[in-house]
């Protein structure tokens, strides 16, 4: 799974903003991380340092859809996120008609 990373421009940052990055790798090992605009990629996490969140991102798309953090708490939404498409693609939690 590719996560693609884009970066706001740091102006006002609330928080060290490679925390993020640091704990996907740590917390989901087998992903690949990229830049946000890189081909194919799976999630797009825009990481923004502050409650504005000016970092420009329509133009990007993840497969599996797109998280804009403003602070550390919001890394667990992108690891729900990453945490869900694995089981998806894994076939767990499927309605299988069963």
């Amino acid at each position: 799974m590719k996560v693609g990373i884009k970066y706001c421009g740091g102006c006002n940052p609330r928080y060290h903003r490679a925390f993020i990055v640091r704990k996907l790798r740590e917390d989901f090992p087998d992903v690949d991380v990229v830049r946000a605009d890189s081909l194919d990629v799976d999630v797009v996490a825009v990481v923004c340092g502050c409650p504005v969140a000016c970092a420009s991102h329509a133009e990007l798309k993840g497969r599996l859809g797109k998280v804009v953090l403003t602070q550390e708490a919001d890394f667990e939404r992108l690891g729900r996120l990453l945490s869900v498409s694995r089981a998806r693609e894994e076939g767990h939690g499927l309605d299988n008609g069963v």
